[in-house]
């Protein structure tokens, strides 16, 4: 039970996290055509408005997982029992549960926290790893790629947050969303 209110609190922090996202898109898109149409264009404003809704992309994906509101074809299911419809919701949502581990050990890898711990610095990290993760600029902006990137990070644990939760309803034998 306690699972299920931290993953209903992480879904509704999601959500709001991915519509004020959504918003300073809007709002940066409205000003940089603001200032275009002056004449006086901000080279910066479509990329951080992309950056910004690729990370509300991430934090609405995890949220509809958590809700059922994603994408699925159900052709399958549709046509089985309530007892085969459980089976094949489990196991999707063992696929899931394998794929979004994956995904975390290879953000483990990727961002190498121990590593950049050892080296003391993001230039030594670079220099002896040849991951250049924390070192890469945006290209108008000018920040490391990596404050974009970082975004992988609550989006993994928030998917597999939402992806235990409904396993632990599968077993029980409620409905996973």
């Amino acid at each position: 039970m306690r699972l299920e209110r931290i993953d209903k609190q992480v879904a509704r922090a999601e959500t709001a996290l991915a519509a004020g996202l959504m918003g300073g898109v809007f709002l940066i898109l409205l000003i940089g055509a603001g200032w275009r149409s002056a004449g006086h264009p901000l080279a910066w404003s479509d990329e951080l408005a992309v950056l910004l809704m690729a990370c509300a992309g991430f934090f609405g994906a995890s949220a509809a997982l958590a809700s059922g509101r994603h994408i699925s074809v159900d052709l399958l299911e549709a046509r089985l029992g309530p007892r085969g419809r459980a089976r094949v919701q489990g196991l999707v949502r063992l696929v899931l549960l394998l794929a979004l581990a994956g995904f975390a050990l290879l953000l483990w890898r990727w961002f190498d926290p121990l590593g950049l711990l050892r080296a003391e610095s993001a230039q030594a990290f670079a220099e002896a790893t040849f991951n250049f993760v924390y070192q890469e600029p945006t290209v108008t902006l000018g920040v490391p790629k990596v404050w974009a990137w970082l975004v992988l990070i609550p989006f993994c644990a928030g998917s597999l947050l939402h992806v235990l939760a409904q396993i632990a309803r599968l077993l029980r034998g409620d409905a996973p969303c």
